[in-house]
């Protein structure tokens, strides 16, 4: 491993991490304004992939403006994923995390303060008590919700079972779902490397499916479940593409 250009790769995300945090902390936490968050955010996310040299692309991006307020939900295929959707998603939006996140300094400090959502695991994981109030409180002033259905990053570059959670709280929100299918990042970013593999042949993408809406017929917990069926095979279906 070259260890000059993996400490320069991750000066360029760090470095921008600390940049971007600090305005968000400092302005953001003094007005309140959750718009000058998703502004850092989505600067520091494109100003990441652009210092790392990474090729991104978004298909139908145009789907992204038909739903006013909706579930986001992701395959998560590497740790650059929020890099390559957050530098997309230009709506107000609170992105599901796992807590420990929120320990890291300037960008956890921009997660609590921009209202993202802290998911506990293990043995913290009864704080998830609150989660759907937590959730219907960012309902409230309106913003979208960005949830990775398989809880975590995929080993093998495949898609893996959905976690119903994201599903849940569309038909509790009355939200319909709007899938991100992402490709290319595993490639450029294995799960426990220590540096990026980025060649200027491999890009990312990531791809807007229509919007689904949870099924009308029978109660909350078959149509979380038939919604969250249907998401998959609409993933399934795009992959093999």
């Amino acid at each position: 491993m070259n260890y000059l250009r993996a400490g320069k790769n991750w000066v360029h995300v760090a470095g921008r991490a600390i940049a971007y945090g600090t305005v968000s902390v400092s302005v953001g936490g003094l007005t309140g304004r959750h718009d000058v968050g998703q502004w850092c955010m989505r600067s520091w996310c494109a100003g990441s992939l652009n210092g790392l040299g990474i090729h991104r692309r978004i298909e139908r991006e145009e789907l992204l403006e038909r739903e006013p307020q909706c579930v986001y939900v992701a395959n998560h295929l590497s740790q650059l994923d929020i890099l390559v959707l957050g530098s997309y998603l230009k709506r107000d939006y609170r992105w599901l995390a796992k807590a420990s996140l929120f320990k890291i300094p300037f960008m956890g400090w921009h997660l609590s303060l921009s209202g993202h959502v802290p998911v506990y695991r293990g043995e913290h994981r009864s704080k998830n008590e609150a989660l759907a109030q937590r959730i219907h409180k960012v309902v409230e002033q309106g913003a979208s919700l960005l949830f990775f259905p398989e809880g975590t990053r995929s080993p093998d570059g495949n898609l893996q079972r959905f976690h119903v959670g994201a599903f849940r709280t569309a038909v509790r929100e009355s939200l319909p779902i709007v899938p991100l299918v992402v490709k290319g990042t595993h490639e450029l970013f294995v799960r426990g490397a220590k540096d990026l593999s980025v060649h200027a042949d491999r890009e990312c993408t990531v791809t807007v499916l229509p919007a689904l809406h949870p099924p009308e017929d029978g109660d909350d917990k078959h149509r979380a479940h038939a919604l969250m069926d249907a998401t998959r095979a609409a993933f399934v279906q795009e992959i093999e593409r």
